[in-house]
């Protein structure tokens, strides 16, 4: 038997449990045959991993740059409107310092007796500050740079004095401003035992061992009210009472009040100036409709128009009139200045109250921050 047919019958299926060493050998250098495009591809793999991770870090850097900067123009943004609103604050404060100012230079004008009365001023603060020595409400506005000076002068004769008003002027004045009767004596009582220096009870009063008193924690005063807000310390005195229902609840009011404080003060000698008393204190005093009338046309001037040069009540119309007794009087002595300086939306008020008399006006009263109850129309010029 030959040697290839022994391999063929006794190793029949050799090639197929064995393979070729030759064979094999020629596959693995196959893949040597071009080494760089295997090692290539690794490297261009890893060259992509790179790229994508360093994308990520860029974005989220870029992120946090963003929010950074994001962050500070907010606080700068922020940073500008308090500055802003500080100047503007500053501004209007001292506008309304300038506005007392001016006004207390008017009142310490004087008119040259040598020139009468019917002197027409080419200044309009001049025209302004001859109203004065007649006891006439003075009002202007002017624009001052970004911003406006308001001022209006009025007097305290022009208001009932709280420390000699009457029980009947209280009611007069309780009724006009829609305050239920029932409530009349118990306001007028309490206030009484507010100002007595005894502890007695007026009817339907209340001293410091009422339970009001006890609830606020201080006891009645004992002496007269130092100024009409004072009143609010009182039982039965509330802020619907003094300044009128708020706008807010009229519609749910039964017995909306208009509020008494326009028409009290605490300066004066009681005598009431018929130039700037408005016509519920004119009536408060027991003048007649037809009386009230006349004062109010007298007041308008010869030309009949509200807030004119000619405004305001002469001596002859005074006298003419009947006014010439203890209880009415056109000389200013207790002036009421509020100053209202605005620039923007911020708003800046003084209210002030000088005595006359002296070779300058001499502070009394001075608040400051406080916005006006009741606007009043100013003339500009």
């Amino acid at each position: 038997m030959r040697i290839d047919d022994l391999r063929g019958n006794v190793f029949p299926k050799v090639g197929t449990f064995f393979s070729n060493p030759w064979e094999n050998s020629k596959q693995r250098f196959r893949g040597l045959e071009n080494p760089a495009s295997s090692i290539g591809n690794r490297q261009s793999t890893i060259d992509n991993s790179k790229r994508g991770a360093a994308l990520i870090v860029v974005m989220w850097v870029l992120l946090i740059v963003s929010l950074i900067v994001s962050t500070f123009a907010f606080e700068m943004q922020l940073e500008s409107r308090l500055i802003s609103a500080q100047r503007k604050r500053f501004k209007a404060d001292q506008l309304a310092l300038a506005g007392v100012e001016l006004a207390k230079a008017m009142l310490a004008f004087e008119e040259d007796p040598l020139e009468g009365d019917d002197v027409v001023y080419d200044d309009p603060y001049l025209a302004q500050a001859a109203k004065i020595a007649d006891g006439i409400p003075v009002s202007f506005s002017e624009k001052l740079g970004d911003g406006t000076v308001t001022v209006r002068i009025d007097y305290e004769k022009g208001r009932q004095n709280i420390h000699t008003i009457e029980v009947e002027t209280w009611k007069d004045l309780f009724e006009q401003a829609g305050i239920p009767l029932v409530d009349w004596d118990p306001l007028i009582d309490c206030l009484k035992d507010w100002e007595d220096e005894n502890d007695l009870h007026w009817a339907n009063g209340a001293e410091s061992d009422d339970w009001f008193y006890r609830e606020k924690g201080y006891p009645c005063k004992n002496a007269p009210v130092d100024t009409v807000d004072e009143l609010l310390l009182i039982k039965e005195w509330t802020q619907e009472v003094l300044y009128g229902t708020p706008p807010e609840m009229l519609e749910q009011a039964d017995n909306p009040m208009t509020g008494i404080a326009q028409y009290l003060t605490t300066w004066g000698d009681g005598k009431i100036n018929p130039n700037s008393a408005s016509r519920e204190v004119l009536i408060s005093t027991g003048l007649s409709e037809g009386i009230v009338g006349d004062i109010l046309d007298a007041r308008l001037g010869p030309d009949g128009e509200d807030g004119t040069d000619d405004d305001g009540m002469t001596r002859e119309d005074f006298d003419a009139l009947g006014l010439g007794n203890d209880l009415f009087t056109l000389k200013p002595e207790y002036v009421a200045i509020t100053s209202e300086g605005s620039v923007g939306e911020v708003v800046s008020t003084i209210s002030s109250v000088f005595k006359l008399g002296g070779k300058e006006p001499s502070p009394l009263f001075w608040l400051e921050g406080e916005e006006n109850k009741k606007k009043e129309p100013a003339s500009e010029f």
